[in-house]
């Protein structure tokens, strides 16, 4: 497997206390404990949607130069899997992008080998993709990268505190990443207006002849499928539809090692 990213340095034996800090009330910024001191971590995706608790396992990268309060952030979390076992994700939602870079960099998908320019943060109308490619065939691509951390479980086999489980639909279970997540006071509406804005744009870019792809990649090592979240069928809709409309819409599986290494693991696919 090929060696996608490996953190300098990771902190284990950490527990969580409280999110928010009683210092700090930002929904960001967590009261830990890690080595038996008391210190602030930065949590990226806040609770991971009840998932980081008070009883998750998970480990923090730490920086001692910078100006912020927290001086921990949590990166990777043991999040659950089955009734009883877990398995490691990052949770820090930048990770998307770093990984799919690497991606690109290794050579691991093969049609973007030998590409003549290769973009973040690459403005489209009034919108802005998180990559831009220019390929060997000078073809050029627009692609939209979103990082996947929660998965859907078989009936029996998840842990009771998990109050809002997504239960898979298969006649055969197979473990399926799912993708959004996410509070909103008004179920009638999208978990992520901007998401939905992003299928729609990645459409127009292939009426107006550009390749366009959008990415999920799985941060985690357990899952054989993705398929959009139940909670959201507006999301699920329109994911169909950008399919539909000729899209190419891919899912990534990764690995990540206590040590702080990831690695490509496969590419797995996307039901609708």
């Amino acid at each position: 497997m090929a060696l996608l990213y490996s953190y300098n340095q990771l902190y284990s034996n950490g527990k969580l206390v409280k999110r928010p800090s009683a210092s700090i009330k930002s929904p960001y910024i967590a009261d830990i404990i890690i080595d038996e001191q008391a210190e602030l971590a930065h949590c990226p995706s806040l609770g991971v949607s009840g998932l980081l608790n008070n009883e998750a396992k998970f480990l923090c990268s730490k920086n001692e130069t910078s100006k912020r309060k927290s001086k921990y952030t949590v990166e990777l979390t043991y999040l659950p899997s089955t009734l009883n076992s877990t398995v490691l994700t990052n949770t820090n939602p930048q990770f998307g992008n770093k990984l799919f870079a690497s991606i690109i960099n290794n050579n691991i998908i093969a049609e973007y080998t030998n590409h003549s320019i290769f973009k973040s943060e690459k403005k489209y109308k009034d919108s802005r993709f998180d990559f831009y490619i220019k390929k060997a065939d000078n073809k050029e691509e627009y692609i939209e990268v979103k990082s996947v951390v929660l998965c859907n479980f078989d009936k029996e086999e998840y842990p009771k505190f998990i109050k809002n489980p997504e239960i898979h639909r298969l006649n055969t279970y197979k473990k399926g990443a799912i993708f959004p997540d996410g509070f909103r006071k008004n179920k009638n509406v999208p978990i992520s207006e901007r998401a939905i804005k992003h299928l729609k744009t990645l459409v127009d870019c292939k009426k107006n002849n550009y390749d366009a792809s959008l990415y999920f990649i799985v941060q985690r090592d357990d899952c054989d499928y993705f398929k959009p979240s139940d909670v959201d069928q507006f999301y699920s809709k329109e994911l169909e539809n950008t399919i539909k409309e000729g899209v190419n819409v891919k899912a990534i599986s990764v690995k990540w090692t206590e040590k702080g290494e990831c690695y490509f693991n496969k590419i797995i696919p996307v039901i609708i």
